[in-house]
């Protein structure tokens, strides 16, 4: 599990990282602001993924705590991105394409895993 939510974070930052210069290069700088406030973000929730389900499975082994702090997480986040609308006044949609990179992440991660010939689905497949 612990790989997984690595390689999560780290198509997280990848992406972040291209999106932020691409709307750096691309787009005028408000837009390139909200894009890189979002992406900033979702790399943030990547993090604090990996990190809160990591100490959690370590320390308690029950799948309820780990739920309850990721929803914590989750309500956390929500209301970040309410002050972060609010107050910052970033372009919404633009924000929003920033923060879409983790959820990219997590798609392109389980992708990249089954398409590996070294997982093990794929080989039960090749042998079967």
């Amino acid at each position: 599990m612990d790989k997984h939510l690595i390689a999560v974070e780290r198509w997280t930052l990848v992406l972040a990282a291209l999106l932020v210069g691409v709307a750096i290069l691309a787009l005028d700088r408000h837009t390139a602001f909200s894009v890189s406030i979002g992406a900033v973000l979702g790399a943030l929730n990547a993090y604090a993924q990996r990190r809160i389900g990591r100490r959690v499975f370590q320390t308690f082994k029950k799948p309820g705590a780990a739920i309850l702090l990721l929803n914590l997480k989750m309500g956390a986040l929500i209301a970040l991105v309410f002050i972060i609308i609010k107050y910052l006044h970033v372009d919404a949609i633009a924000f929003i394409v920033g923060i879409s990179v983790f959820p990219a992440a997590i798609v392109a991660t389980a992708i990249h895993h089954a398409l590996r010939p070294d997982s093990s689905e794929g080989n039960e497949e090749q042998h079967g």
